[in-house]
């Protein structure tokens, strides 16, 4: 099941309270949820041949009636603070290949761009698209740019990225059509740690400048 608030201004703070809320406190007809954008999905759990055939009916309902009450209410709840996380950003040629295009695209210098990209306060709105990929919201108005017309065949791991009103961190090297404005030395993403992102739903980003020399030696230290 599904709960959309369309465009509505707090959509993504109401989807991410819900979510919260269901595994803080679980639901029976919840197996899991998860908080999109401006959207929630939840799915309902699954029911073998040897269970009630009734059930599933019986959890749609209870579900329905939850989320009708819930999703309403969810738009006025105050926003949940994650982390407060600082990331350090590289904005040297080497590694922000397509600083240049999107300072002419934005009609700014390079210097402009870097920094109202350091002066934006991040909140990762989506984790997704793959493991460990944080969808940042709150990127300046003024460099909000649609996506490359013709998307990369890979994306080194670490690039910082823009696209639309959201910025992002590579947490592995993939495919992507975003525009690439610097870079970031921290591992985004380790399997083995617990928990595996370093980044999770909720968190405030800020990046932090960093020249390109302390870039290469906190890359090496990873």
């Amino acid at each position: 099941m599904m709960v959309d608030w369309h465009e509505h201004p707090n959509a993504n703070q109401a989807a991410r309270n819900l979510a919260a809320l269901l595994r803080r406190e679980p639901q029976g007809f919840c197996a899991e949820v998860v908080a999109g954008v401006r959207t929630m999905a939840m799915r309902l759990p699954g029911v073998s041949d040897l269970q009630d055939p009734g059930q599933t009916a019986q959890w749609r309902e209870q579900a329905l009636a939850w989320l009708t009450e819930k999703a309403k209410e969810a738009l006025c709840w105050p926003a949940l603070k994650g982390r407060l996380q600082i990331l350090q950003a590289c904005y040297e040629a080497p590694v922000a290949p397509d600083l240049p295009h999107v300072a002419e695209r934005c009609g700014l210098s390079v210097s402009e761009v870097i920094r109202h990209h350091l002066d934006s306060e991040f909140v990762a709105e989506v984790i997704g698209f793959m493991p460990g990929f944080a969808y940042l919201g709150g990127l300046n108005p003024a460099l909000k740019l649609p996506r490359r017309d013709s998307p990369r065949h890979k994306v080194p791991e670490g690039s910082i990225a823009i696209a639309g009103s959201q910025s992002a961190v590579y947490p592995s090297a993939t495919p992507g059509g975003w525009h690439l404005i610097g870079c970031c030395p921290l591992r985004l993403f380790s399997p083995l740690k617990d928990p595996a992102a370093l980044i999770q739903e909720g968190d405030q980003i800020r990046f932090e400048r960093i020249g390109l020399e302390v870039f290469e030696s906190l890359w090496s230290q990873r």
